[in-house]
């Protein structure tokens, strides 16, 4: 195999040999092989090393350079660490994201020196190793013929440090990019020593599949800060993002005023890509057009970090950017607010170990809003299916971590419901680790317990970014033997469209609710079986036999305070649900489905899991035992999933 010094070595052999040729139209050349053979944007940094070799040698003029002073190959580039240090008095290949195209050295007495074309966005970074009294003076001007241009500045920089990388005009199709070195009057400087140099390599965007992201096994703590959002924070519904992310609709949310002084940080802990919107408009942008068909931006504007809205992280360890929250802030993302009014903030990363962060700094003086409490309401009643309520707060809905207490009752044994005063908002709620959401009139669907809870501290909730804050009821369970039944409300009689908890009994031969955890869509209820209080034995129980132990749905109907334990098999009814089909507490608690109220009460438990006829028809018996209250009366209609037409 021919190594570089092999390449090098005959290539000293072929200049001395034959005329030297113009060194642009064979770089060009290179570069269109290249392209040809791999495509746009697929250039191998080696190999244009290779071409610069000859176009060096034979053209005794200016040089591309790619770590050619080491005879040692490696068999992978891995990016400048630090970021920008010179290989071997070369440009690094690859450093944050970008990838070498081409290197230029400019001294006193080269003049004008052209960059060859390179497709897309480009960048250039500067290592000038000059005296101090010229370096304070000299900039570096890269102009098209067209006449736009850059300059980058060398004034402060040690020795060999590179400048930022600055984004470039795009080259024009006939005369690339002109580099030249100029003083503060635009002339050519004056004051160089012989020997000082300004090396400029021409960078690209490199794809993320490309690039050489470093190993890292230690992710940094990440930092506190007034209001955080990250993976586990509760979501939104933010479907104008979908196209974006592709990851749905449900996203980190969090609300939050803008004033002069608020700051929005990005952090990450490894190499990543992160999206930030405010108001529905990303700001993790560069200006480029981001609905589809996407657009590039101005050229002036690019930044080699914010791609297709998202700020990338390239390398191992934190790395951070600032944000402007304020009202001019935002107006320079085309965001109109005025000065106190709440933006909502989402985030979107993509991370191998989700070690990300959006930090919110609000100015001195401002506070985040705190939980209120609040007196029973519709759906949060004082007493409701075997509940009392000890708490009800209403807590904002900016994504900021609240603090509940509850005095002395253990939150590990409270059940939390959610109610929002929207319709179907789809807004998560965090109580603790535990997320659920919220929901107008069906906030009991939504209950949850938290048993993980500590008993002696207060309770974390956090909620979603919202127009309004939720409500959140905690309650705690209470003794069959006396309940104060007529007390009790049930705010699930109607079942607010969710077809759980149902005002009206099923008719045999009509199809079934449509659930959208269903896979029978075309199955009718088939009546196989009624059993009424007047059918129990003196102790309250009776058995029935049903075709099917999954094709099978139970109506429970009660008038009057009464509670049904029910076994499939002798497999108690909450073994046979296995916590599935709501509801599963606290209408089921402690193997009783009860009926905690004197007026009538019906509900379904659903068995109908499998496919339509796949189900084991094995003929089991249920047993069923009842304990009702003076003049309370039960009934319970047995059902099974048939095929429809």
């Amino acid at each position: 195999m021919n190594t570089i010094s092999d390449l090098r070595q005959s290539l000293e052999e072929t200049a001395h040999r034959d005329d030297a040729p113009d060194p642009r139209s064979l770089l060009r050349g290179v570069q269109d092989n290249i392209a040809a053979g791999h495509g746009t944007g697929s250039r191998t940094p080696r190999l244009i090393a290779a071409a610069a070799a000859v176009a060096l040698v034979a053209g005794g003029g200016w040089a591309l350079s790619q770590g050619l002073g080491s005879d040692e190959e490696t068999s992978v580039i891995q990016p400048a660490d630090p970021a920008w240090q010179l290989v071997d008095g070369a440009p690094p290949e690859y450093a944050e994201g970008l990838a070498l195209v081409e290197t230029v050295t400019l001294s006193e007495d080269l003049g004008v020196v052209s960059f060859m074309e390179a497709d897309g966005q480009n960048f250039a970074v500067a290592w000038c190793d000059v005296a101090p009294e010229a370096m304070s003076e000299l900039r570096v001007s890269l102009v098209n013929p067209a006449g736009e241009g850059t300059s980058l500045d060398c004034a402060g920089v040690p020795p060999n440090s590179p400048t930022e990388p600055v984004a470039v005009p795009p080259p024009m199709t006939e005369g690339g990019l002109g580099a030249s070195l100029r003083g503060p009057d635009g002339a050519q400087p004056s004051n160089l020593a012989r020997d000082d140099a300004v090396v400029v390599g021409l960078y690209r965007e490199a794809s993320m599949a490309e690039f050489p992201y470093p190993d890292q096994s230690d992710i940094p703590e990440a930092p506190s800060h007034d209001l955080v959002l990250d993976p586990t924070s509760p979501k939104t519904n933010q479907a104008g993002l979908a196209d974006l992310t592709g990851q749905g609709v449900m996203l980190p949310a969090a609300t939050v005023e803008s004033w002069v002084g608020t700051t929005l940080t990005t952090w990450a802990g490894e190499p990543g890509r992160l999206l930030v919107a405010v108001n529905g408009t990303v700001i993790t942008n560069d200006g480029e057009r981001l609905s589809l068909p996407a657009g590039a931006g101005r050229w002036q504007d690019a930044d080699p970090d914010l791609r297709g809205g998202y700020w990338h992280t390239w390398t191992a360890g934190a790395s951070t950017r600032e944000f402007n929250l304020s009202p001019t802030g935002l107006a320079a993302h085309g965001i109109q607010v005025r000065e106190g009014e709440a933006v909502d903030v989402v985030a979107f990363g993509v991370f191998p170990r989700d070690a990300w962060q959006v930090d919110i700094d609000l100015p001195g003086g401002s506070e985040i809003a705190d939980v209120r409490e609040i007196g029973p309401t519709e759906q949060l009643p004082e007493y409701a299916y075997g509940m009392r309520l000890v708490s009800a707060s209403e807590v904002p809905a900016d994504g900021a971590t609240h603090l509940i207490e509850l005095d002395a009752v253990d939150p590990s044994q409270v059940l939390w419901v959610p109610t929002c005063t929207e319709r179907l908002p789809g807004i998560e709620v965090t109580i603790g680790t535990r997320v659920t959401q919220c929901h107008d009139t069906a906030g009991w669907v939504q209950a949850l317990r938290a048993p993980e809870l500590p008993t002696d501290a207060p309770v974390e909730v956090t909620v979603a970014a919202g127009s309004s804050p939720v409500q959140l009821g905690a309650y705690l369970p209470q003794d069959w033997e006396g309940y104060p039944f007529a007390e009790s409300a049930t705010p699930l009689a109607d079942d607010a469209g969710f077809g759980v908890v149902l005002s009206e009994q099923p008719v045999d031969g009509a199809r079934e609710a449509n659930l959208p955890d269903s896979p029978t869509a075309t199955a009718v209820y088939h009546e196989v079986a009624t059993l009424a209080s007047d059918a129990l034995d003196s102790s309250g129980r009776a058995e029935v036999t049903v075709p099917s132990s999954t094709d099978l749905s139970i109506w429970v109907a009660t008038s009057g305070p009464a509670r049904v334990k029910l076994e499939i098999d002798g497999v108690p009814i909450e073994q046979a649900l296995d916590g599935r089909p709501w509801p599963t507490y606290p209408v089921l608690r402690d193997g009783w489905l009860s009926a905690w109220t004197t007026g009538d009460f019906g509900t379904q438990l659903r068995f109908d899991r499998a496919p339509v006829g796949q189900a084991d028809r094995d003929n089991p018996t249920v047993t069923v035992q009842v304990e009702a209250q003076e003049d309370a009366e039960v009934e319970i209609t047995f059902y099974e999933f048939v095929p429809g037409e």
